[in-house]
């Protein structure tokens, strides 16, 4: 992780994005099936039913949760990206799994065709879901594969008319039939409520003959929500495990905010000498070190006082199906001068009858240093065997005697059953720099590496480049000069490069982050290696960058102040 006190970017003058080209984007999926005119389809995306069942009938749903899949041939890259991150996704938050095919009779074939569109539940046979240019998207191959087990759109379910107005004089003249409502005797919404976050809904402006809303939210508050494609959105999720009966996800995943009084089962290391306490901002009792206690959390976290050698306190039993896992934790350390205290994150093996802690193992990350009032963020992949305890460790040391104790605090504790995405960096006092700057100004990230060993930095325009739509912030990626390149491969091809603003929620499984991707190739951007190490510029010494390539409107400003928790104690994860 690459962490700020104090982030200085450079206001420039002009385009100052002279060197940038955008990836192409062709719209969102209703856009792009309207490039082919494929009259066949119905409700946009959808091939039409060769049957009158019903979604109510059960004889549409898969047999099992078990959905086996083909990679055709004819896919690129990023689209096999896309696809592979939405089988993740899923095993994440429902019981549903793709298995690669063997030779089941009914499977779903994943191609590369003229648009991203899909049949509705399972026709019988192999069945196409088409992931064509420009639908090389996480949330549209969940969306695609919700047809294929059996969802239609939201705004189709049978009382939208309560929720939204279709604005029809302003739908394409010939588009009408792809804003059908069906009766409950085809749709079933699994008491779910209407969904204006689905991933399932279309957009405002879907179909529009003018520019104007096709869609009107009765509530305005969410007219701009309705057509998001980060990821599921709660209700999405509770309709697939309802709708397959699912008792649990097929992936295993912790998380805990210290919001209970339980602590969702962490127990204290009573042989050691101090205790982690559940601190309530604004309702826990004053405590001697109350003067320097986080209050920006807004809830509760756990507080230790480092006076103490050592506290340590464990999780409940975890569990893991796969090699890696993803452990993330908020901290806040507030320490004194010549303080050596730290917080230790570490595996603990457990007795396999009774769960007793037999050992704990070497730190998985150690953390130290005053972070200046801050609250951070630590993510680290970890190998766990596949049943282990967490252990959070704090160790005060060499503390002075005649000042107050010195704080580490840790809230939002996630385990999530995949690994972490490592390379990310946090930008502080984001509301300033939003505040402060023009269109045009950006800054830089600090120089950061592939898991290849590629040096890269990422470029933001905080409120947008002259080529971003109003209210759009700019985000590009450029190969960077680094320490590994007489030793690497040239010009960096084929490689699938994904952006991210976190949503960084207390609950990791719930999140829907802002992304995108790029492929590095010949067709777009600039992947050769870059000429020499370090090149002077009047405010800096940089590394030497090749052009950038992204996205001039990556991401609207409000939706960053405004929505999700993408903005956590004014601090931006990107």
């Amino acid at each position: 992780i690459l962490r700020f006190s104090y982030l200085y970017f450079t206001a420039v003058t002009g385009k100052g994005n002279e060197n940038e080209l955008d990836k192409e984007d062709k719209g969102d999926i209703f856009d792009i099936n309207a490039e082919f005119a494929d009259t066949d389809l119905i409700d946009g995306d959808v091939i039409p039913p060769t049957s009158r069942n019903t979604l109510v009938d059960e004889g549409r749903h898969w047999p099992s949760t078990r959905i086996p899949v083909v990679m055709g041939s004819n896919l690129g890259l990023e689209a096999i990206a896309v696809i592979l991150e939405a089988r993740q996704e899923y095993e994440m938050r429902t019981c549903l799994t793709f298995p690669d095919r063997t030779d089941e009779k009914d499977y779903i074939e994943y191609q590369s065709l003229s648009g991203c569109y899909s049949s509705v539940g399972m026709v019988g046979g192999p069945q196409t879901i088409s992931i064509g240019p420009g639908c090389e998207k996480m949330a549209v191959a969940e969306h695609e594969t919700m047809h294929a087990i059996g969802i239609y759109h939201e705004q189709s379910r049978t009382d939208r008319d309560h929720y939204v107005r279709i604005a029809l004089e302003n739908v394409d003249e010939g588009k009408e039939h792809n804003f059908n409502s069906y009766p409950y005797s085809v749709v079933d919404d699994r008491r779910v409520r209407y969904d204006y976050d689905s991933v399932m809904h279309y957009g405002d402006t879907s179909f529009s003959s003018n520019g104007q809303p096709t869609i009107v939210t009765l509530d305005p508050a969410f007219q701009d929500v309705i057509g998001q494609r980060r990821t599921f959105s709660e209700g999405d999720v509770t309709k697939i495990n309802r709708m397959y009966k699912c008792g649990d996800t097929l992936r295993y995943s912790y998380n805990c905010n210290y919001e209970d009084e339980t602590v969702c089962g962490y127990v204290q290391d009573f042989t050691d000498s101090g205790d982690w306490v559940r601190h309530i901002v604004g309702a826990s009792p004053s405590v001697p070190v109350t003067g320097v206690l986080p209050t920006t959390d807004g809830s509760s976290y756990m507080l230790l006082d480092t006076s103490a050698a050592t506290s340590s306190m464990y999780s409940m039993k975890y569990k893991s199906t796969v090699a890696q896992q993803c452990l993330e934790v908020s901290y806040y350390m507030d320490l004194q001068t010549g303080s050596t205290a730290s917080l230790e994150l570490a595996i603990a093996t457990i007795d396999p009858v009774n769960g007793d802690v037999l050992s704990v193992g070497s730190p998985v990350t150690t953390l130290s240093g005053d972070h200046e009032g801050l609250w951070m963020t630590e993510r680290v992949t970890i190998s766990a065997p596949s049943e282990y305890k967490l252990a959070i460790i704090g160790n005060g040391r060499n503390k002075p005697h005649n000042i107050a104790g010195d704080v580490i605090a840790i809230d939002d504790v996630s385990v999530l059953d995949k690994p972490c995405e490592m390379t990310y960096f946090v930008v502080n006092d984001y509301s300033q720099i939003l505040a402060t700057s023009a269109r045009g100004d950006y800054f830089y990230s600090p120089l950061m590496y592939t898991d290849d060993g590629y040096g890269f930095q990422v470029k933001i325009y905080p409120v947008g480049s002259s080529n971003s739509k109003d209210g759009y912030m700019a985000m590009y990626y450029y190969v960077a000069q680094g320490v590994n390149d007489d030793s690497l491969q040239w010009p960096m091809y084929n490689r699938y490069i994904k952006f991210s603003i976190v949503d960084q929620g207390p609950d990791a499984l719930t999140r829907m982050t802002q992304a995108n991707s790029i492929l590095s190739s010949s067709s777009g951007g600039s992947w050769d290696k870059p000429t020499s190490l370090y090149t002077h510029h009047a405010h800096c010494q940089c590394q030497t960058r090749n052009s950038g390539y992204g996205f001039s409107s990556f991401m609207s400003v409000s939706d960053i102040q405004n929505t999700r928790h993408f903005l956590k104690h004014d601090q931006l994860m990107v």
